[in-house]
């Protein structure tokens, strides 16, 4: 097990669950708790703009989301290595 690798595989991991899950995410969600009768493209810009601003309760989604993303990554990564393993 190389620890660069897995450190790299949960930096990764952790930038997609705060800059692409977590506004996708969120956006889906409210997008369809008000009924449709939002410009969902617009939600989704403001929502990313949201992300970048820092605050306490911003700080504590942030950290779930790219602990959701990371999680995600090493599933995947420890996943291929087994699957590569394997083929050996």
């Amino acid at each position: 097990m190389n620890k660069k690798n897995i450190l790299i595989t949960i930096l990764i991991g952790f930038a997609v669950g705060v800059f692409i899950l977590q506004p996708f995410g969120v956006t889906i969600f409210t997008f369809s708790r008000q009924n449709y009768e939002i410009n969902w493209w617009q939600y989704l810009i403001n929502n990313v703009i949201e992300i970048l601003n820092i605050n306490g309760n911003q700080i504590f989604e942030n950290t779930l989301f790219g602990l959701l993303g990371a999680s995600v990554a090493l599933i995947y990564y420890f996943g291929k290595r087994k699957k590569d393993i394997d083929n050996k």
